[in-house]
């Protein structure tokens, strides 16, 4: 009885291994058509962002060459009324107009940007092209080509005396 058993048990092991590795045990069913268009429509967008996103990073990149070779630490410097030195200090206007007020005449101290050490740590890097000649126009022309950004830059108007 037990080699029966054994015979009987041996060939229910045989069956299922040969059910599982049979070609029809392994019939993959596709997609539907509903859902290869879906998957279509994907691939699609999807391709429609990456080439989006690979003009955008040109785009930054010759940004980056072209506006990006020079670097400056700027910090703040001056104690106009005295207040943190005891003594007042800073940029002198001398006579004139400040902040640009014609009829009101002053004489003064004010803060004024100036290089500082790389190292201070309340310093603002200042980053740009070198000099119009060799570098500038071509970050210019670059900004331009971005939609105009430089009709929004900030514009600095120096004091005049």
């Amino acid at each position: 009885m037990k080699r029966f058993l054994m015979l009987v048990g041996v060939a229910v092991v045989a069956a299922a291994m040969y059910v599982a590795a049979s070609p029809a045990s392994r019939q993959a069913k596709g997609p539907t058509a509903r859902q290869f268009k879906a998957l279509k429509n994907q691939v699609t967008a999807l391709g429609h962002t990456v080439k989006g996103l690979k003009a955008v990073v040109a785009a930054q990149s010759k940004v980056l060459g072209d506006c990006l070779q020079t670097a400056i630490p700027i910090n703040q410097f001056g104690d106009p009324d005295g207040s943190l030195s005891g003594t007042a200090q800073g940029y002198d206007y001398g006579r004139g107009t400040y902040p640009g007020n014609p009829s009101d005449p002053v004489t003064g101290y004010t803060t004024g940007l100036d290089v500082t050490a790389a190292s201070d740590t309340g310093s603002v890097w200042f980053v740009g092209a070198i000099g119009l000649n060799s570098g500038g126009t071509t970050c210019a022309a670059d900004l331009a080509a971005g939609g105009n950004a430089l009709r929004h830059a900030p514009s600095f108007v120096p004091h005049g005396r």
